[in-house]
Protein backbone atom coordinates (compact mmCIF):
# COMPACT_ATOMS: atom_id res chain seq x y z
CA UNK A 1 0.00 0.00 0.00
CA UNK A 2 1.55 3.25 -1.12
CA UNK A 3 -0.68 5.55 0.86
CA UNK A 4 -3.29 5.76 3.56
CA UNK A 5 -6.20 8.03 4.26
CA UNK A 6 -5.14 11.19 6.05
CA UNK A 7 -7.62 11.80 8.83
CA UNK A 8 -9.04 15.24 9.64
CA UNK A 9 -6.55 17.41 11.47
CA UNK A 10 -3.49 15.94 9.79
CA UNK A 11 -1.00 18.15 8.01
CA UNK A 12 -1.74 18.63 4.31
CA UNK A 13 -0.91 17.16 1.92
CA UNK A 14 -0.96 13.42 2.19
CA UNK A 15 -0.29 10.71 1.70
CA UNK A 16 2.73 11.65 -0.37
CA UNK A 17 4.46 9.51 -2.92
CA UNK A 18 8.19 8.93 -2.83
CA UNK A 19 9.21 11.67 -5.26
CA UNK A 20 8.13 14.15 -7.89
CA UNK A 21 8.69 13.24 -11.52
CA UNK A 22 9.30 15.21 -14.72
CA UNK A 23 7.81 13.81 -17.91
CA UNK A 24 8.62 14.96 -21.42
CA UNK A 25 5.90 16.66 -23.45
CA UNK A 26 6.71 14.06 -26.11
CA UNK A 27 4.79 11.54 -24.01
CA UNK A 28 1.64 13.34 -25.16
CA UNK A 29 2.75 14.92 -28.43
CA UNK A 30 5.12 12.55 -30.24
CA UNK A 31 3.50 10.64 -33.12
CA UNK A 32 6.25 7.99 -33.11
CA UNK A 33 5.70 7.25 -29.43
CA UNK A 34 1.94 7.15 -30.03
CA UNK A 35 2.34 4.37 -32.60
CA UNK A 36 4.56 2.42 -30.20
CA UNK A 37 1.89 2.76 -27.50
CA UNK A 38 -0.82 1.46 -29.82
CA UNK A 39 1.31 -1.55 -30.74
CA UNK A 40 2.68 -2.46 -27.29
CA UNK A 41 -0.08 -1.35 -24.91
CA UNK A 42 -3.24 -1.76 -26.96
CA UNK A 43 -2.37 -4.83 -29.04
CA UNK A 44 0.05 -6.88 -26.98
CA UNK A 45 -1.51 -6.37 -23.54
CA UNK A 46 -4.97 -7.55 -22.46
CA UNK A 47 -7.34 -4.57 -22.55
CA UNK A 48 -10.62 -4.26 -20.66
CA UNK A 49 -13.29 -4.17 -23.37
CA UNK A 50 -16.40 -4.32 -21.21
CA UNK A 51 -18.37 -5.86 -18.38
CA UNK A 52 -19.98 -9.26 -18.74
CA UNK A 53 -23.46 -7.75 -18.37
CA UNK A 54 -22.95 -5.84 -21.63
CA UNK A 55 -22.69 -9.16 -23.43
CA UNK A 56 -24.73 -11.49 -21.25
CA UNK A 57 -27.16 -13.39 -23.49
CA UNK A 58 -26.25 -15.89 -26.24
CA UNK A 59 -25.83 -13.92 -29.46
CA UNK A 60 -25.09 -10.63 -27.70
CA UNK A 61 -21.93 -8.83 -28.71
CA UNK A 62 -19.74 -5.84 -28.02
CA UNK A 63 -17.06 -4.23 -30.16
CA UNK A 64 -13.80 -2.43 -29.48
CA UNK A 65 -10.80 -0.92 -31.24
CA UNK A 66 -7.52 -2.18 -29.80
CA UNK A 67 -4.61 -0.28 -31.26
CA UNK A 68 -6.41 0.10 -34.57
CA UNK A 69 -7.53 -3.55 -34.70
CA UNK A 70 -11.35 -3.85 -34.84
CA UNK A 71 -12.55 -6.49 -32.37
CA UNK A 72 -15.91 -8.16 -31.80
CA UNK A 73 -16.67 -10.28 -28.73
CA UNK A 74 -19.70 -12.57 -29.01
CA UNK A 75 -21.48 -14.66 -26.37
CA UNK A 76 -21.83 -18.24 -27.60
CA UNK A 77 -24.82 -20.53 -27.12
CA UNK A 78 -22.93 -22.46 -24.42
CA UNK A 79 -22.31 -19.25 -22.44
CA UNK A 80 -18.66 -18.87 -23.37
CA UNK A 81 -17.16 -15.90 -25.20
CA UNK A 82 -15.30 -15.79 -28.47
CA UNK A 83 -13.39 -12.87 -29.90
CA UNK A 84 -12.78 -12.09 -33.56
CA UNK A 85 -11.22 -9.50 -35.78
CA UNK A 86 -14.33 -7.53 -36.71
CA UNK A 87 -13.84 -7.87 -40.47
CA UNK A 88 -15.39 -10.06 -43.14
CA UNK A 89 -13.02 -12.52 -44.80
CA UNK A 90 -14.33 -11.49 -48.24
CA UNK A 91 -13.43 -7.81 -48.55
CA UNK A 92 -12.64 -6.87 -44.92
CA UNK A 93 -15.93 -5.01 -44.39
CA UNK A 94 -16.81 -4.15 -40.80
CA UNK A 95 -19.27 -6.77 -39.56
CA UNK A 96 -20.65 -5.30 -36.33
CA UNK A 97 -20.99 -1.85 -34.80
CA UNK A 98 -21.32 -0.88 -31.14
CA UNK A 99 -23.06 -3.54 -29.10
CA UNK A 100 -26.30 -5.45 -29.45
CA UNK A 101 -27.93 -8.83 -30.00
CA UNK A 102 -27.58 -11.11 -33.00
CA UNK A 103 -29.85 -13.86 -34.21
CA UNK A 104 -28.25 -17.19 -35.03
CA UNK A 105 -25.68 -15.78 -37.44
CA UNK A 106 -23.43 -12.83 -38.27
CA UNK A 107 -24.28 -11.28 -41.64
CA UNK A 108 -21.86 -8.96 -43.43
CA UNK A 109 -23.65 -5.74 -44.44
CA UNK A 110 -21.60 -5.45 -47.66
CA UNK A 111 -22.22 -8.70 -49.59
CA UNK A 112 -24.22 -10.81 -47.16
CA UNK A 113 -21.54 -13.34 -46.30
CA UNK A 114 -22.90 -15.22 -43.30
CA UNK A 115 -20.99 -16.64 -40.34
CA UNK A 116 -21.90 -18.84 -37.41
CA UNK A 117 -21.58 -17.24 -33.97
CA UNK A 118 -18.36 -19.21 -33.50
CA UNK A 119 -16.84 -17.55 -36.59
CA UNK A 120 -17.25 -20.35 -39.14
CA UNK A 121 -18.30 -19.23 -42.63
CA UNK A 122 -21.77 -20.62 -43.35
CA UNK A 123 -22.76 -19.12 -46.69
CA UNK A 124 -21.84 -16.76 -49.55
CA UNK A 125 -25.31 -15.85 -50.85
CA UNK A 126 -25.65 -15.70 -54.60
CA UNK A 127 -21.97 -16.41 -55.13
CA UNK A 128 -21.12 -19.98 -54.17
CA UNK A 129 -20.17 -20.83 -57.76
CA UNK A 130 -18.03 -17.72 -57.94
CA UNK A 131 -16.01 -19.00 -54.97
CA UNK A 132 -16.18 -22.75 -55.60
CA UNK A 133 -12.39 -22.88 -55.66
CA UNK A 134 -12.16 -21.37 -52.14
CA UNK A 135 -13.33 -23.72 -49.39
CA UNK A 136 -15.61 -22.14 -46.79
CA UNK A 137 -13.67 -24.03 -44.14
CA UNK A 138 -10.60 -21.98 -45.03
CA UNK A 139 -12.30 -18.64 -44.28
CA UNK A 140 -13.37 -18.48 -40.64
CA UNK A 141 -13.18 -15.16 -38.88
CA UNK A 142 -9.75 -14.43 -37.43
CA UNK A 143 -9.64 -15.19 -33.72
CA UNK A 144 -8.78 -12.75 -30.93
CA UNK A 145 -7.81 -13.95 -27.44
CA UNK A 146 -10.52 -13.24 -24.85
CA UNK A 147 -10.66 -13.72 -21.08
CA UNK A 148 -13.59 -13.34 -18.70
CA UNK A 149 -13.78 -13.41 -14.89
CA UNK A 150 -15.28 -11.38 -12.03
CA UNK A 151 -17.75 -9.75 -14.43
CA UNK A 152 -14.92 -8.32 -16.57
CA UNK A 153 -14.09 -9.05 -20.21
CA UNK A 154 -10.55 -8.56 -21.53
CA UNK A 155 -9.24 -9.02 -25.07
CA UNK A 156 -5.80 -9.09 -26.67
CA UNK A 157 -5.14 -8.98 -30.41
CA UNK A 158 -1.45 -9.92 -30.50
CA UNK A 159 -0.70 -13.64 -30.70
CA UNK A 160 -2.96 -16.61 -30.05
CA UNK A 161 -1.68 -17.64 -26.61
CA UNK A 162 -4.47 -17.70 -24.00
CA UNK A 163 -4.37 -15.47 -20.93
CA UNK A 164 -6.32 -15.25 -17.70
CA UNK A 165 -8.09 -12.23 -16.27
CA UNK A 166 -6.53 -12.91 -12.87
CA UNK A 167 -3.05 -12.65 -14.35
CA UNK A 168 -4.05 -9.46 -16.18
CA UNK A 169 -5.30 -7.89 -12.93
CA UNK A 170 -2.04 -8.43 -11.01
CA UNK A 171 -3.65 -8.95 -7.60
CA UNK A 172 -6.66 -6.64 -7.90
CA UNK A 173 -8.98 -9.54 -8.75
CA UNK A 174 -10.03 -10.43 -5.20
CA UNK A 175 -11.22 -6.91 -4.44
CA UNK A 176 -12.88 -6.45 -7.82
CA UNK A 177 -14.66 -9.79 -7.40
CA UNK A 178 -16.25 -8.48 -4.18
CA UNK A 179 -18.29 -5.96 -6.20
CA UNK A 180 -20.16 -8.81 -7.95
CA UNK A 181 -20.11 -6.89 -11.21
CA UNK A 182 -21.80 -9.78 -13.00
CA UNK A 183 -25.04 -8.93 -11.21
CA UNK A 184 -25.13 -5.28 -12.32
CA UNK A 185 -27.37 -3.86 -15.04
CA UNK A 186 -26.05 -1.84 -17.98
CA UNK A 187 -28.00 1.42 -18.17
CA UNK A 188 -26.34 3.34 -21.00
CA UNK A 189 -23.05 3.99 -22.80
CA UNK A 190 -22.16 7.30 -24.44
CA UNK A 191 -19.15 7.80 -26.70
CA UNK A 192 -17.47 10.99 -27.82
CA UNK A 193 -14.23 12.12 -29.44
CA UNK A 194 -11.94 14.64 -27.78
CA UNK A 195 -8.93 16.51 -29.27
CA UNK A 196 -6.54 15.17 -26.64
CA UNK A 197 -3.97 12.45 -26.17
CA UNK A 198 -5.49 9.32 -24.63
CA UNK A 199 -3.30 9.54 -21.52
CA UNK A 200 -4.79 12.90 -20.56
CA UNK A 201 -8.15 11.15 -20.12
CA UNK A 202 -6.63 8.77 -17.58
CA UNK A 203 -4.57 11.53 -15.97
CA UNK A 204 -7.63 13.44 -14.83
CA UNK A 205 -8.71 10.43 -12.73
CA UNK A 206 -5.33 10.03 -11.03
CA UNK A 207 -5.36 12.97 -8.63
CA UNK A 208 -7.73 15.06 -6.52
CA UNK A 209 -5.41 18.07 -6.44
CA UNK A 210 -7.32 19.87 -9.23
CA UNK A 211 -10.75 19.72 -7.58
CA UNK A 212 -10.81 23.10 -5.73
CA UNK A 213 -9.83 25.01 -8.87
CA UNK A 214 -11.17 23.20 -11.91
CA UNK A 215 -14.37 22.07 -10.18
CA UNK A 216 -14.87 25.06 -7.90
CA UNK A 217 -18.56 25.51 -8.71
CA UNK A 218 -19.53 21.83 -9.05
CA UNK A 219 -18.00 19.05 -6.93
CA UNK A 220 -15.42 21.02 -4.92
CA UNK A 221 -17.84 21.82 -2.06
CA UNK A 222 -18.44 18.11 -1.54
CA UNK A 223 -15.01 16.49 -1.87
CA UNK A 224 -11.72 16.66 0.00
CA UNK A 225 -8.79 17.30 -2.31
CA UNK A 226 -6.06 16.71 0.27
CA UNK A 227 -7.10 13.30 1.62
CA UNK A 228 -7.12 10.10 -0.38
CA UNK A 229 -6.18 6.43 -0.41
CA UNK A 230 -3.87 5.03 -3.04
CA UNK A 231 -2.77 1.45 -3.71
CA UNK A 232 -1.00 -0.24 -6.61
CA UNK A 233 -1.64 -3.68 -8.08
CA UNK A 234 1.31 -4.26 -10.34
CA UNK A 235 0.88 -1.75 -13.19
CA UNK A 236 -2.67 -0.90 -12.10
CA UNK A 237 -3.71 1.59 -9.44
CA UNK A 238 -6.60 2.28 -7.10
CA UNK A 239 -7.32 5.85 -6.03
CA UNK A 240 -10.08 6.58 -3.53
CA UNK A 241 -11.31 10.13 -3.14
CA UNK A 242 -13.61 10.91 -0.21
CA UNK A 243 -16.57 13.19 0.33
CA UNK A 244 -16.56 15.59 3.23
CA UNK A 245 -19.49 13.77 4.82
CA UNK A 246 -17.08 10.91 5.62
CA UNK A 247 -15.79 12.77 8.71
CA UNK A 248 -18.23 11.19 11.24
CA UNK A 249 -16.91 7.76 10.30
CA UNK A 250 -13.66 8.64 12.08
CA UNK A 251 -15.55 9.29 15.30
CA UNK A 252 -16.34 5.60 15.52
CA UNK A 253 -13.90 4.09 18.04
CA UNK A 254 -13.66 0.72 16.28
CA UNK A 255 -11.96 1.09 12.88
CA UNK A 256 -13.77 -2.01 11.65
CA UNK A 257 -17.07 -0.10 12.01
CA UNK A 258 -15.94 2.69 9.71
CA UNK A 259 -17.61 2.49 6.30
CA UNK A 260 -15.93 4.49 3.56
CA UNK A 261 -17.64 3.05 0.48
CA UNK A 262 -20.84 5.17 0.55
CA UNK A 263 -18.72 8.32 0.98
CA UNK A 264 -16.02 7.51 -1.55
CA UNK A 265 -15.27 7.54 -5.25
CA UNK A 266 -13.19 4.39 -5.76
CA UNK A 267 -11.34 4.36 -9.08
CA UNK A 268 -9.46 1.37 -10.46
CA UNK A 269 -6.96 2.57 -13.06
CA UNK A 270 -6.62 -0.52 -15.25
CA UNK A 271 -3.63 -0.15 -17.55
CA UNK A 272 -3.71 0.81 -20.29
CA UNK A 273 -7.20 1.76 -21.36
CA UNK A 274 -9.82 1.87 -18.62
CA UNK A 275 -11.03 3.38 -15.37
CA UNK A 276 -13.55 1.34 -13.41
CA UNK A 277 -15.24 3.46 -10.78
CA UNK A 278 -17.60 2.70 -7.90
CA UNK A 279 -19.43 5.86 -6.90
CA UNK A 280 -21.93 5.83 -4.01
CA UNK A 281 -24.60 3.53 -5.48
CA UNK A 282 -23.45 2.61 -8.99
CA UNK A 283 -20.50 1.66 -11.18
CA UNK A 284 -19.01 3.64 -14.06
CA UNK A 285 -16.65 2.37 -16.74
CA UNK A 286 -14.51 4.72 -18.81
CA UNK A 287 -12.80 3.20 -21.86
CA UNK A 288 -10.34 5.14 -24.01
CA UNK A 289 -9.54 4.41 -27.65
CA UNK A 290 -6.48 6.21 -29.08
CA UNK A 291 -7.26 7.46 -32.60
CA UNK A 292 -4.32 9.82 -33.16
CA UNK A 293 -1.66 11.41 -31.00
CA UNK A 294 -4.10 14.26 -30.29
CA UNK A 295 -7.47 12.54 -30.73
CA UNK A 296 -9.23 10.01 -28.49
CA UNK A 297 -12.60 8.31 -28.35
CA UNK A 298 -13.97 8.18 -24.80
CA UNK A 299 -16.77 5.78 -23.91
CA UNK A 300 -18.58 6.24 -20.60
CA UNK A 301 -20.91 3.54 -19.28
CA UNK A 302 -23.12 3.48 -16.21
CA UNK A 303 -24.21 0.30 -14.44
CA UNK A 304 -26.86 0.01 -11.73
CA UNK A 305 -26.80 -2.67 -9.01
CA UNK A 306 -30.23 -3.98 -10.09
CA UNK A 307 -32.39 -3.51 -13.20
CA UNK A 308 -34.58 -0.40 -12.89
CA UNK A 309 -38.12 -1.43 -11.98
CA UNK A 310 -39.79 1.72 -13.29
CA UNK A 311 -39.14 4.49 -15.80
CA UNK A 312 -38.62 6.85 -12.90
CA UNK A 313 -35.87 4.64 -11.54
CA UNK A 314 -34.23 4.43 -14.97
CA UNK A 315 -34.44 8.22 -15.24
CA UNK A 316 -32.57 8.45 -11.93
CA UNK A 317 -29.65 6.47 -13.33
CA UNK A 318 -29.67 8.39 -16.61
CA UNK A 319 -29.57 11.64 -14.65
CA UNK A 320 -26.47 10.37 -12.83
CA UNK A 321 -24.79 9.91 -16.19
CA UNK A 322 -25.99 13.35 -17.30
CA UNK A 323 -24.45 14.97 -14.22
CA UNK A 324 -21.22 13.01 -14.55
CA UNK A 325 -20.69 13.98 -18.19
CA UNK A 326 -21.91 17.49 -17.51
CA UNK A 327 -18.89 18.02 -15.26
CA UNK A 328 -16.29 16.25 -17.40
CA UNK A 329 -17.51 17.74 -20.70
CA UNK A 330 -17.62 21.33 -19.46
CA UNK A 331 -14.64 21.31 -17.07
CA UNK A 332 -12.21 18.40 -17.45
CA UNK A 333 -12.13 17.89 -21.22
CA UNK A 334 -11.90 21.57 -22.21
CA UNK A 335 -8.98 21.94 -19.81
CA UNK A 336 -7.34 18.82 -21.28
CA UNK A 337 -7.81 20.17 -24.83
CA UNK A 338 -5.99 23.38 -23.91
CA UNK A 339 -3.23 21.35 -22.29
CA UNK A 340 -2.90 19.27 -25.45
CA UNK A 341 -2.57 22.40 -27.58
CA UNK A 342 0.18 23.68 -25.30
CA UNK A 343 2.06 20.38 -25.40
CA UNK A 344 1.78 20.17 -29.19
CA UNK A 345 3.12 23.70 -29.60
CA UNK A 346 6.68 22.65 -28.78
CA UNK A 347 7.02 25.54 -26.34
CA UNK A 348 6.42 23.37 -23.26
CA UNK A 349 9.22 20.82 -22.91
CA UNK A 350 7.90 18.89 -19.91
CA UNK A 351 5.25 18.47 -17.23
CA UNK A 352 5.85 17.79 -13.53
CA UNK A 353 3.96 15.26 -11.41
CA UNK A 354 4.15 16.01 -7.71
CA UNK A 355 4.48 13.76 -4.68
CA UNK A 356 0.84 14.51 -3.92
CA UNK A 357 -0.02 12.77 -7.22
CA UNK A 358 1.24 9.22 -6.56
CA UNK A 359 -1.36 7.55 -8.81
CA UNK A 360 -0.33 9.80 -11.70
CA UNK A 361 3.35 9.02 -11.15
CA UNK A 362 2.66 5.28 -10.97
CA UNK A 363 0.49 5.28 -14.10
CA UNK A 364 3.20 6.84 -16.25
CA UNK A 365 5.96 4.75 -14.69
CA UNK A 366 3.94 1.63 -15.54
CA UNK A 367 3.45 2.81 -19.12
CA UNK A 368 7.14 3.54 -19.55
CA UNK A 369 8.09 0.13 -18.14
CA UNK A 370 5.66 -1.68 -20.45
CA UNK A 371 6.91 0.26 -23.48
CA UNK A 372 10.52 -0.50 -22.58
CA UNK A 373 9.73 -4.22 -22.38
CA UNK A 374 7.73 -4.15 -25.61
CA UNK A 375 10.34 -2.21 -27.53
Amino acid sequence: MLGRLVEPGATWPGPLGERSVRNSAAAYACAKRFELEREVLFRRLPNLVGLSVECAEPGSFLTADLGGVPVAVIRQTDGSLRGFVNACRHRAARLLEGCGKLGRTIVCPYHGWTYELDGRLRARPGAELGFDDVAKESLPLHLVAVGEAHGLIFARTHGDAPFTVDAALHGAQEELASYRLGSYCHIETRAQEQPINWKLVIDTFTETYHIPWLHKATIAPHYFFDRWIYDAYGPHGRLIGVRKIVTPEFDKPDPSDRNLLPHATTQYLLLPNAVLCHQIDHVELWRVTPLAVDRTRVSTSLFAPTPPATERERAYWVKNLDVLLGVTNTEDFPAMARIQQNLMSGAVPEVVYGKMEPALVHFHASLDAALARGA
